[in-house]
């Protein structure tokens, strides 16, 4: 496994940046739905944690961070560090999805003995067990805070590993193919990652995405591609049967 992760260095860490905003997005969404309603989905979390025998979109990303900054060897700081973060993500998001899944199976439970004849002395027990109820979406609210600081941090993070991977033709094909969901994901820090990867030179962005296309066959999309890098610099070449198919479209 480390030596395939070694060759296929940057495929791997392509694949652990596009895992990170899709992740990113499914839990925004749950962060929307419990400022605005006070729940959260337990079906949605659990399908993005998983189990050991089927893992979720989250328990993969999580997985393939360690895979990529443990094993092989070849560590950073800003790689170990985003290990972290994306390590911590996981957990924490494993207590928010046992948090979900308390407050819609257990609570209403509680609730309905609101309504029945019990005695003084279980009716005592039941305030404070409901309330127990609302300590634990309290700790939604702070489990959530949690997550929204480490996406964050994760952000910055990514943007100072992937510093001067101008060459990166992976990730130069994953920001082109998916510009929406990286902006997305992002947001105020999309312009930083870009500064972070490509410097003075935007333009490489699209430079390897139409080698990248051309590659795959797919010649219309790698055209476009290179017609968007020479609207940034016109000055720009590409080599071999490249700049030929370029420069006759």
């Amino acid at each position: 496994m480390a030596t395939w992760i070694k060759e296929n260095r940057e495929v791997f860490e392509r694949d652990v940046l596009q895992d990170f905003c899709r992740t990113s997005a499914r839990l925004e969404e749950q962060f929307r739905r419990l400022a605005e309603t006070g729940t959260l989905s337990f079906p949605v979390l659990r399908d993005l944690v998983g189990v050991p025998m089927k893992k979720g979109l989250l328990w993969r990303l999580k997985d393939k961070a360690h895979h990529l900054f443990r094993d092989t060897g070849q560590d950073t700081a800003a790689g170990g560090l985003l290990d972290w973060t994306l390590g911590y993500i996981f957990h924490e998001s494993l207590k928010l999805m046992e948090d979900a899944h308390q407050i819609r199976y257990y609570a209403p439970r509680i609730r309905a003995f609101a309504g029945r004849d019990i005695s003084p002395a279980l009716a005592g027990l039941l305030n404070d067990l409901d309330a127990v109820s609302g300590q634990t979406v309290e700790s939604m609210l702070r489990e959530a805070g949690r997550l929204q600081n480490l996406f964050r941090q994760s952000r910055r993070l990514f943007c100072l590993y992937f510093a001067g991977r101008a060459s990166s033709r992976p990730l130069a094909r994953f920001l082109y193919d998916n510009s929406d969901i990286v902006r997305r994901t992002f947001q105020e820090d999309y312009g930083e990652l870009l500064d972070a990867v490509y410097g003075d030179a935007p333009e490489r962005l699209f430079v390897e995405a139409a080698y990248s296309l051309l590659e795959s066959g797919r010649k219309d999309e790698a055209v476009r591609a290179a017609a968007a890098a020479r609207a940034l610099n016109p000055q720009i070449s590409f080599a071999g049967e490249a700049e030929a198919l370029f420069n006759d479209k």
